[in-house]
């Protein structure tokens, strides 16, 4: 599930490099330089948004922005990677970017990033996941995405929005959609959280009945529970 989100997390990790010299290192070079940057790279989910992202960055004051490595030099650096900002600096990096993004651009980002990696994300399911996530959630997955706690939350929001489970059941047991959307729409929140849980061990007798019941009811062949 988490590679669903990697393409905007990698994205909102990100102020391009605009390349070239100022030596004001004052605010206004500053935002100038990251607008810039931003607004100069069409291909980027940011596009239009630099004057946005320029704004939320200089409110945090030329004292914060340099103390956590956001200087003009730093931004002017063509080898500049965001991930080398110690860890307040990348944290402004996500909390500026999520400033000037909505639902809608976040979920076109991670159904566009989601089809160069060969996959499909309905629309539908992305844009669940950028109304659900909260800004503590994305920073635990930026921060750690790899932990059981990051993991946790794709499980959460793959319960709260079906059309993430209905590509999940469709992927997973190669069945058709009318049939994972069946056995989604049937099954309780608790039968369908326990089968994304991180946790090991086979499932009780009555997960398993009510799997069978549901499978059976919709047309599906039980042994697809594996």
């Amino acid at each position: 599930m988490k590679k669903i989100l990697l393409p905007v997390l990698a994205f909102l990790f990100l102020i391009p490099a605009c390349g070239g010299g100022d030596s004001d290192d004052g605010l206004e070079a500053l935002a100038k330089a990251i607008e810039e940057s931003i607004d100069g790279d069409e291909e980027s989910g940011l596009a239009g948004k630099g004057a946005c992202v320029a704004e939320k960055a200089i409110a945090y004051g030329a004292d914060e922005l340099e103390k956590n490595g956001i200087t003009l030099e730093v931004v002017n650096d063509p080898e500049f990677n965001p991930e080398d900002l110690p860890q307040g600096g990348q944290d402004i990096v996500l909390e500026t970017s999520l400033d000037c993004l909505s639902p809608a651009d976040i979920a076109a980002i991670m159904v566009q990033g989601a089809a160069e990696e060969g996959d499909d994300l309905p629309m539908e399911a992305a844009l669940c996941y950028a109304e659900n996530m909260t800004r503590e959630e994305w920073r635990l997955i930026v921060n750690d995405g790899e932990s059981d706690e990051a993991l946790n939350i794709f499980l959460r929001l793959s319960v709260q929005c079906p059309e993430v489970l209905v590509q999940m059941f469709m992927d997973d047991m190669q069945i058709d959609r009318s049939s994972a959307e069946c056995a989604v729409a049937g099954l309780s929140e608790e039968i369908l959280l326990s089968l994304t849980s991180t946790g090991e061990g086979e499932p009780d007798m009555e997960t398993l009945v009510e799997l069978f019941e549901v499978f059976v009811a919709c047309g599906i062949d039980p042994e697809m529970m594996g």
